[in-house]
């Protein structure tokens, strides 16, 4: 008799700590995204804080500004966020092309600088920096995101950028 209970209680006592576990390890945003986003090309939509998706009277300059990073051999996938006169790119380097980061960074930022002066860019091959503006870009594209809120966010992954720097 004591041994059954003990028994049972052992089974419930597991059952109950595997589902405490699996309740506990879910997450309350869908992440379908960012999860993959280490592994996989993601190839999200340039996006403006302001605008939502590229504006053609800005003449596509985000747009155009993943499309000349994109153009490294070495980058694999881009994003770009754009809030006012500052953009944000981010992009990730294929694997063994990762002992040229320096050679890459120094390139993409010349190319850019001198192709639009007039902006300021913050980039970076940093994989935080990458998903946080994924998860930005995600937020830009949901309806009646309101505009303060999508700054702030611009500016946190800007103080990030310069943490690492």
């Amino acid at each position: 008799m004591f041994r059954k209970r003990r028994i049972i209680h052992v089974s419930c006592m597991a059952f109950l700590t595997a589902l405490l576990l699996l309740t506990g390890c879910s997450s309350k945003e869908d992440g379908k995204t960012e999860g993959l986003a280490l592994i996989k090309r993601t190839n999200p939509e340039p996006m403006d804080i302001i605008h939502g998706e590229d504006q053609e009277d800005e003449r596509g300059v985000i747009s155009k500004v993943k499309e000349m990073v994109s153009s490294e051999d070495a980058i694999y996938d881009v994003i770009v966020v754009k809030n006012g006169k500052k953009i944000i790119v981010a992009y990730k380097v294929k694997h063994l092309q990762r002992f040229h980061m320096k050679k890459i960074d120094k390139n993409v930022t010349k190319k850019l600088e001198d192709k639009y002066p007039k902006y300021t860019f913050i980039i970076s091959s940093d994989y935080k920096i990458f998903l946080e503006s994924v998860r930005l870009n995600e937020l830009l594209k949901e309806k009646d995101v309101p505009e303060k809120k999508a700054k702030k966010k611009f500016k946190e992954i800007v103080e990030l950028h310069k943490e690492l720097i």
